[in-house]
């Protein structure tokens, strides 16, 4: 996560140069000084499309304002940016069982849903490229959209469901 964060704080300084974005940051509870602190150190002219929040408790409004998210790539966030549809750039995490994020995020990117940055090649230039690549390529963006759709299963509810009825009936 601190490698995110960091990345997040140099991103801050390019988020004007896509003005008709929002970008919003979510740094969880340990990071939100450091990257406030170091984003009220810009000019606020340079932030004015630039939100940061220690967590959100309202998520399904957030994803459904979204239009590309960068996030590290667990299972359950994908099975809930999939189901909505959402582009995304994965950053897996290298701390994690069995390298399970990056199997996560290599299948987002196979199947054209996401791009990938490994943290190794994770800065502040990496990242604005991998978003100013999708959202100025509406095409692109629209494309990932709708592989990220295919990947979801905004009624796995139901499928569960189903599943315990039959396992019940036999």
């Amino acid at each position: 996560a601190k490698a995110l964060s960091e990345a997040m704080q140099g991103l801050a300084r390019q988020v004007q140069k896509l003005p008709q974005l929002q970008f919003l940051f979510i740094t969880g509870a340990p990071y939100y000084e450091a990257t406030v602190s170091a984003i009220e150190a810009l000019p606020s002219e340079e932030r004015t499309n630039l939100h940061v929040v220690p967590y959100v408790h309202n998520m399904p409004e957030v994803l459904a304002a979204t239009k590309l998210i960068v996030s590290r790539a667990g299972a359950s966030f994908i099975a809930e940016i999939t189901a909505l549809g959402i582009p995304s750039i994965l950053i897996p995490s290298p701390y994690v069982t069995n390298n399970h994020q990056e199997h996560n995020a290599r299948r987002l990117k196979d199947e054209g849903a996401a791009d990938m940055l490994l943290e190794k090649e994770l800065n502040a230039e990496s990242l604005f490229a991998a978003i100013q690549k999708i959202m100025d390529a509406p095409m692109r963006w629209e494309s990932m959209s709708n592989s990220s759709r295919k990947l979801g299963q905004p009624d796995s509810a139901a499928l569960v469901v189903n599943e315990i009825k039959a396992i019940l009936n036999k």
